[in-house]
């Protein structure tokens, strides 16, 4: 009788608990509602017997603050928790279409499948339709990502913050996972956004071009009206000596894959990275607990300048292993903040850490003071368009720097952009160095049918080239001596299977897909910008064969060399 009533009273409250399991959160109301609910779990049988289980972390990403016209990314770690594996498909939020793609019947094992998402807030059309009763409506787009499936989701929604439940089905039972974030709407008054806000562009030589870009967008509803000030007329209150600091970009433009950040390669004995971290355009950004960045310098002082910092961040900040009382400046929800963490410390070798303890933290650069800064002479800096009008478009700025006649030394200075929404200003600083006594190093050229073999110290690889029946070819080109400014490393790999050399100056390769390939070194340093006397190396591929060929000759892949594809300049060279 007593296993009776038990039995009628666990189907009660099984017949109670499961509608509960189907709640989701759909709206800004709801957004401080955090239960989660209840997840099925029917294990299923491996071929040795064991119950296949579905594990995901983590179970909630918050995305941070997204406006209209712009994207975020995060994702989940999908594990089969016992050997063998296990069948899962996902499914767009509840009241939210299924745009395009299907994400079904993804296996997974004990090795972690990432499910990538990416949410995009689009700017406000009906505004400009004259719809003024949907002006405060965007449509959201949320594409997730697994293994080459795509699965697109969109809905239109008001500004405000979100927390959306994803189903996950599996073999193993059912699994729900969310994503939150907060859509902030488009004031209507015109404002002026900059990106990015300093230009760092390292050490270079005299004698040099050097181009950049700013994108100039519009962050209201409202008409921009801006132009750039001439250098010599900018306005008194905005002549600021840029002196003392010295800015270092944590930007690396060679990202060789979407959402993987790589520390740049001049920052290499500066600037680790602990934990997790992916890429947002091109920026270091955060990715779960523990997630730490170290910075050397030499100086007085330091500060990081932070892109954005989500809602429920949590950071220490640490100077020389010292924490650092900092109240408040790292707490809540913002955007784009300078963090000074000292000044006035004795000049010598300092590091300052910072340590994400919970959420995400995006970082642009770090500024090192104690660095004098010299000013270059009129028309240095050159900038073109100079005046403009922006409404929802992106406005490119192009930024070119003359070096001719600039000494050695550290220089900087602003452009200034007059609008109808204010004054903004853009930082650009270079590093100009001395070509006295740059050391060269001569590059010979051996080849085998069409495999071409590049060595600066063929003595050293003498036996390997002799053996291999490699012919000496002569001196192909010039490349640089390490730490030389303006230089990066020049990589080789080799394919023993279709008998082809590649070279890039990414130790990944630059987006190249090297498998098969076996990493052989650096061979010296190459220039990833025109320096004074140097000259392209092309470089071109054959997709019949795999194979690859470099020249500085442009019409190098000819006779015997036809069906190449020219890809490039592979860098400059003497």
């Amino acid at each position: 009788m007593l296993s009776k009533v038990i039995y009628l009273i666990s189907v009660f409250m099984i017949a109670i608990l499961l509608p509960m399991s189907a709640l989701q959160a759909t709206g800004p109301e709801n957004k401080s509602m955090k239960q989660t609910p209840s997840d099925t779990v029917n294990p299923a049988s491996t071929n040795d017997g064991q119950r296949a289980v579905l594990t995901v972390t983590p179970r909630e990403i918050d995305l941070g603050s997204i406006r209209p016209g712009e994207t975020a990314q995060g994702e989940f770690s999908l594990k089969n928790v016992v050997p063998g594996g296990i069948e899962w498909s996902a499914y767009c939020p509840e009241d939210w279409q299924s745009a395009a793609g299907k994400i079904s019947k993804v296996t997974t094992s004990n090795g972690p499948t990432y499910l990538k998402i990416e949410l995009a807030i689009a700017e406000n059309m009906e505004s400009n339709l004259g719809d003024k009763s949907r002006a405060s409506i965007y449509r959201t787009s949320m594409k997730m990502d697994v293994e080459g499936k795509e699965l697109l989701c969109q809905k239109d929604l008001k500004a405000g913050a979100y927390r959306k439940a994803i189903r996950l089905t599996s073999t193993g039972g059912r699994r729900t996972i969310f994503v939150d974030f907060r859509i902030h709407a488009l004031q209507a008054m015109p404002s002026i956004s900059l990106n990015p806000q300093r230009l760092d562009l390292g050490e270079q030589l005299p004698g040099k071009i050097i181009s950049r870009r700013i994108e100039l967008t519009n962050k209201g509803r409202d008409m921009l009206r801006w132009s750039v000030a001439p250098l010599e007329a900018r306005p008194g209150e905005l002549s600021r000596e840029l002196q003392k600091e010295k800015y270092f970009s944590f930007h690396n433009e060679e990202v060789a894959e979407q959402g993987k950040y790589v520390v740049p390669a001049h920052l290499s004995d500066s600037m680790e990275l602990i934990g997790k971290w992916t890429e947002k355009k091109g920026y270091p950004v955060s990715k779960g607990n523990a997630s730490s960045i170290k910075f050397r310098f030499h100086g007085t002082g330091i500060s990081f300048f932070l892109q954005s910092h989500t809602e429920d961040g949590n950071c220490l900040v640490y100077l020389d292993e010292v924490l650092m009382s900092l109240p408040d400046v790292l707490s809540g929800q913002w955007e784009k903040k300078e963090l000074v963490v000292a000044e006035g410390l004795p000049d010598g070798p300092h590091m300052a850490s910072i340590v994400v303890r919970e959420g995400s933290l995006e970082l642009e650069g770090v500024k090192v003071f104690g660095k004098n800064i010299m000013k270059g002479p009129k028309g240095w800096i050159m900038v073109f368009p100079n005046s403009g009008t922006t409404l929802n478009e992106t406005d490119y700025i192009n930024v070119k720097v003359d070096t001719s006649y600039l000494a050695p030394g550290y220089y900087g200075d602003q452009i200034v952009f007059k609008s109808n929404a204010g004054l903004e200003i853009a930082e650009i600083f270079v590093d100009i160095t001395s070509d006295m006594g740059q050391k060269v190093i001569d590059v010979y050229l051996y080849t085998k049918d069409l495999d071409y073999l590049f060595t600066a110290d063929p003595l050293a690889e003498s036996k390997r080239l002799i053996q291999n029946g490699y012919i000496k070819e002569g001196i192909a080109f010039r490349l640089f001596a390490a730490q030389t400014p303006g230089t990066t490393s020049f990589h080789r790999w080799y394919n023993p299977q279709i008998k082809d050399h590649f070279y890039h100056y990414d130790r990944t390769g630059g987006g190249k897909k090297l498998n098969g390939y076996v990493y052989e070194g650096a061979i010296g340093n190459i220039a990833t910008s025109r320096m004074t006397n140097t000259r392209e190396l092309y470089r071109w591929f054959n997709p019949a064969t795999g194979r690859h060929y470099f020249s500085t000759n442009p019409k190098g892949a000819s006779g015997a060399r036809k069906g190449y594809r020219f890809e490039g300049i592979a860098g400059y060279v003497r």
